[in-house]
């Protein structure tokens, strides 16, 4: 597959996934112990949404080589999204072994342990990673994310507020701490940080249906616009929000 290798990785970052598929498994055909092409091909079938056939590329592309951190990296992500975190764990705390000083590991794996609710272990983890990478704004947010699930929504909005200034586009974050605001009463400001989120991405129903409820709470007769916007990007909006305790 060497003089055409770069074809199916320029496709990947095209997510034309489907000739992806087509031309890393050509290239399996002529080197069936390539596990670079599994780890690709891998790559695509998640990009098409096909789990198991991208864990199946993973552990193939991990038989062949053992030391694949990519691969390792996106099999644990698969098993966290199916819930078979023990899995999960074991390939987390596989690539904390072979890169002890990469923060990247550390994120991962706290994220795996704070999808099972152990948020002890996964502050840990966020922790040591920006020990590591003091810039990592990833950690900052998700460190920030336990904390507001246990609680401590003064700690939470300081991470938010770190993990912002390291990533002044970071969506997830605005979005973040305008809920953390919400919750505290905070209207003005929690309508300011869902302001930056829609700026950011005007599709992101969850801030479009925070702030319509802000908004509403301050009286704000366009506030069931934005309810209506983020119903009509996802329906199921209010109940996922309604979930969140905030009245």
């Amino acid at each position: 597959m060497r003089s055409g290798a770069c074809r199916p990785r320029a496709y990947l970052q095209q997510q034309d996934y489907d000739r992806a598929i087509s031309d890393f498994g050509d290239g399996l055909a002529l080197d069936a112990g390539n596990a670079t092409a599994f780890y690709g091909r891998g790559v695509a079938y998640e990009g098409k949404k096909n789990q198991d056939r991208a864990t199946q590329d993973y552990d193939a592309a991990i038989k062949l080589d053992p030391r694949n951190v990519k691969a390792l990296s996106n099999r644990a992500a698969i098993y966290a999204d199916q819930r078979a975190y023990e899995r999960a764990l074991e390939d987390n705390n596989r690539v904390v072994e072979l890169e002890p000083d990469q923060a990247g590991g550390y994120v991962a794996r706290g994220l795996t342990y704070a999808r099972r609710g152990d948020f002890e272990y996964a502050l840990r983890d966020f922790d040591r990673a920006v020990a590591l990478d003091a810039k990592s704004a990833i950690a900052l947010f998700n460190r920030g994310r336990v904390y507001f699930s246990k609680g401590e929504i003064d700690r939470a909005i300081r991470d938010y507020d770190a993990a912002i200034d390291i990533g002044p586009k970071h969506a997830s974050a605005f979005e973040s701490r305008g809920f953390a605001y919400l919750s505290q009463g905070q209207i003005d400001r929690a309508i300011a940080d869902y302001d930056a989120a829609v700026q950011l991405d005007a599709k992101r129903a969850t801030s479009l249906y925070g702030r319509g409820f802000a908004k509403l709470k301050k009286g704000d007769a366009s506030g069931p616009d934005d309810i209506a916007a983020a119903k009509a990007i996802k329906p199921d909006i209010a109940s996922v929000f309604d979930q969140s305790g905030v009245k």
